[in-house]
């Protein structure tokens, strides 16, 4: 039986990723496809409007299948920081764009880039020289605005301050102080959540929480919108100043 560190599925497919090998499957559980283009390509995410699916690698790459002529149709180098690329990502409700949280000059410091997917051209990168700025993790509320779940560095280079805010064409926004705990358990949820809640993540990725335990936990949800508005009332943390974004054509 396969290992697979990520499992997910949609109406039609599943995509199981090993590490090594990336798996196919059709509704009714058959393989259909597989693919081997990706070393350590732990998750993937399905496009919401084309019947596309995305797999990254902590190696810095990450491919772009199609569903129906079930093959490669891009693999994109999008740093060359060569490891710990292992932050989220995420498509747009329309499909237009991909949203990755990458490690573009450094490996203990993250940005946001966004792409467009018809060529996977990357449109804007935020954050890449900010040392205090650590978004770590993001999805679109049903109120299709994205939400990200980091912390702040203090002067000492450390966590200083958890976060959830909302992304606007300028940067985070309207964020909202998160306690320790509440940082470190949507955290380990997040990671559980993208990659499908599978046996070998349980097994790795494991987290302690009084409100919560590995028994059923994939019948949890735990979106970030509802983090983010109930911290309505508490204080927030003024944005940090975006670097001026960084454009370019499709990465090496």
């Amino acid at each position: 039986m396969k290992k697979f560190w990520c499992y997910i599925t949609n109406s039609s497919y599943s995509v199981g990723c090993t590490s090594r090998m990336v798996y196919l499957y059709d509704s009714e559980g058959t393989e259909i496809a597989s693919f081997k283009d990706l070393p350590y390509g732990h998750k993937a995410v399905f496009s919401p409007a084309d019947p596309i699916f995305v797999v990254k690698s902590t190696k810095a790459y990450f491919a772009v299948y199609s569903v129906e002529a079930r093959a490669l149709l891009h693999k994109i180098k999008f740093s060359n920081v060569n490891g710990g690329q292992d932050d989220g990502f995420c498509f747009s409700p329309d499909g237009k764009y991909f949203i990755n949280i990458e490690r573009q000059k450094r490996s203990t410091n993250s940005s946001i880039s966004i792409y467009e997917t018809k060529n996977y051209t990357r449109l804007l990168t935020m954050y890449a020289d900010d040392e205090k700025t650590e978004p770590k993790y993001i999805e679109f509320g049903t109120d299709k605005v994205p939400y990200v779940i980091g912390f702040l560095r203090g002067e000492n280079g450390v966590m200083n301050q958890a976060f959830v805010a909302k992304l606007g064409q300028k940067g985070l926004l309207e964020m909202r102080i998160l306690t320790e705990e509440e940082f470190e358990f949507y955290m380990g949820f997040k990671r559980l959540e993208m990659l499908g809640f599978t046996e070998e993540a349980k097994k790795w990725l494991f987290f302690d929480s009084e409100d919560a335990g590995m028994t059923g936990i994939e019948n949890e949800t735990h979106p970030l919108k509802d983090l983010w508005e109930s911290k309505g009332n508490q204080t927030k943390i003024s944005e940090p100043a975006v670097s001026k974004p960084g454009k370019g054509s499709k990465p090496s």
